[in-house]
């Protein structure tokens, strides 16, 4: 019976997440963004949606809750997770890239459910601040 209620909540998890970035995308949509990808996995981590917003490529995590009782969204985005973020974007220009174009790390913060959510979009809500592990010097690069 245990196994059932942890199934049902991690369903519920990945609902509500998948929902919530339908969300995330009708409103970068709305302001003119063009959704390029979505749910890009690397070993680091996921990026949630890769966008472009006129010359900049973006990078956005989508973040939501069912209320801000305890947590703001945005304010669960840690510095861990925007590393994992920061890696993976790096992977993904590595591999999609010869040079880097203009990038930015976007929030997308979402409160409620359904017709009630209230929608942040955050832009340029992290910078790239990580110190490449190579020798390079190329804060881009892959680590």
């Amino acid at each position: 019976m245990e196994k059932l209620a942890e199934i049902s909540k991690s369903n519920h998890k990945l609902e509500a997440g998948h929902a919530g970035e339908e969300s995330a995308c009708q409103l970068l949509l709305s302001k003119g963004y063009q959704i390029i990808t979505r749910n890009t996995r690397y070993k680091f981590g996921e990026i949630d949606i890769i966008a472009q917003d006129g010359p900049v490529l973006c990078f956005i995590e989508v973040r939501s809750r069912e209320n801000s009782r305890f947590t703001d969204p945005k304010a669960s985005i840690r510095r861990d997770k925007q590393e994992k973020i920061i890696r993976s974007a790096a992977l993904y220009l590595q591999k999609n890239y010869k040079s880097p174009p203009l990038c930015r790390f976007d929030v997308v913060s979402i409160i409620g459910y359904g017709c009630m959510q209230k929608l942040e979009l955050i832009k340029n809500a992290f910078q790239l601040s990580i110190q490449p592990r190579r020798r390079t010097g190329n804060p881009w690069q892959a680590y």
